[in-house]
């Protein structure tokens, strides 16, 4: 019989992601959590709380992280508790080691576990613990993932922080992980805060670059095999051109600035901006975002974009409000910019667009649209008109 996996539908809902600790065991090259570790774990009130306020605001799937969210000492009873308040499917996010355990993996399967996530960043010994820094933890969550394959009805998810070392042989780990039994993989993008932007020199891998792109590409042919789930996290749309279907929906937009609100409505308040701002912001995943919030607060207005100009037709956002220029109410509110910028500041050019003759006025297709249809709907004009988009896949 197939293994469970999460689909499509699934993964879009809301899910509520509650923190049980500011510890780990394992100390990653790329760690962007590394600032607000202080080595402990909440308090079971505290996270009875955030469990509960969750419920209160409609939401079934819950995912308990960290830190590591095993090292907390009573994460079974969390587990149970997740379930006794009502939540319908339980995932933690986890590296794996103490699942290496039979009986710690039974237990949190019969305490109400559904799915579980390891982070797994390379397919050898010597690759995974170099980035993880901790010797041994390769055998160890190697260990867990074939004892939790090995459990009916468990979904079994694997996520790889892609990175300068892991990229090269990025199609082997996915190979090597698929034929162990995986089914569904989340590739995440370097985040460039913590471990991660003070180790970039040796974690950092330009997507621009011909050998780069190739390396990636070369692994998401992988995810075209039946019964293969692929999904991605903070990777720029640009650089999946071919493997539209795998670009992350714009609406995780809004799951990032909820993850960092406070301090984005401090900015709007008049205050200094978010504590990232700097050196590392070409290199951040809402570099775009927080580059127009700043005009928006500057020129007090912020005009939608004029994309596929190709196609004969203006962008045509599918909010309301995005037809004309965004502009704060009384109240700064970054959740009304965010959802203004996703309809109708979200754009991306394809490769083909760089010859268009409407290139310098053009901004070229909605992510949304993109994702959805492909870049193959473009029709650059002039001397690009038959280069568009390469490879479509």
């Amino acid at each position: 019989m197939p293994r469970k996996t999460g689909d499509a539908s699934a993964a879009a809902e809301k899910r509520h992601w509650v923190r049980l600790t500011r510890a780990c065991n394992q100390r990653c090259l790329f760690c962007h959590d590394r600032g607000a570790q202080n080595g402990k774990s909440l308090a079971f009130a505290s996270v009875k709380g955030d469990l509960a306020r969750g419920r209160r605001q409609g939401l079934r799937r819950v995912v308990l992280s960290g830190g590591e969210p095993t090292l907390h000492p009573r994460f079974l009873d969390i587990v149970a508790l997740s379930r006794k308040l009502g939540y319908e499917h339980i995932q933690v996010v986890s590296n794996g080691r103490r699942f290496c355990y039979p009986g710690f993996l039974k237990e949190a399967v019969e305490a109400g576990l559904d799915e579980l996530t390891l982070s797994l960043h390379g397919h050898t010994r010597d690759l995974h613990d170099r980035l993880t820094r901790v010797p041994g933890s390769f055998v160890q969550s190697l260990a867990a993932l074939k004892s939790a394959l090995a459990v009916s009805g468990l979904i079994v998810s694997v996520d790889v922080v892609i990175n300068a070392l892991n990229l090269p042989v990025l199609a082997e780990l996915l190979g090597f992980y698929i034929g162990l039994g995986v089914r569904e993989f989340d590739l995440l993008a370097l985040v460039p805060f913590g471990d991660a932007w003070e180790n970039r020199s040796e974690l950092y891998c330009d997507f621009s670059k011909p050998e780069n792109l190739a390396s990636l590409h070369r692994a998401l042919e992988l995810s075209r095999e039946p019964g293969l789930h692929f999904f991605t996290n903070r990777l720029r749309p640009e650089f999946l051109e071919g493997f539209e279907s795998l670009i992350q929906p714009p609406e995780k937009i809004l799951d990032e600035v909820r993850g960092r609100k406070h301090l984005f409505d401090r900015w709007l308040a008049g205050g200094p901006k978010p504590d990232c701002a700097g050196e590392a912001c070409p290199q951040c995943f809402l570099r775009d975002f927080c580059q127009d919030l700043e005009r928006t607060l500057k020129d007090k207005s912020l005009p939608p974009k004029v994309g596929t100009l190709c196609l004969g037709r203006r962008s045509r956002p599918e909010a309301v409000s995005a037809a004309k220029p965004f502009r704060f109410g009384r109240k700064r509110d970054i959740i009304a910019y965010s959802e203004f910028f996703i309809a109708a500041r979200y754009f991306v050019k394809s490769r083909g667009c760089g010859g268009c003759a409407w290139t310098g006025r053009c901004a070229g297709i909605a992510v949304r649209e993109a994702r959805e249809k492909g870049f193959g709907i473009l029709k650059p004009a002039g001397a690009a008109r038959g280069a568009a988009g390469g490879a479509r896949g």
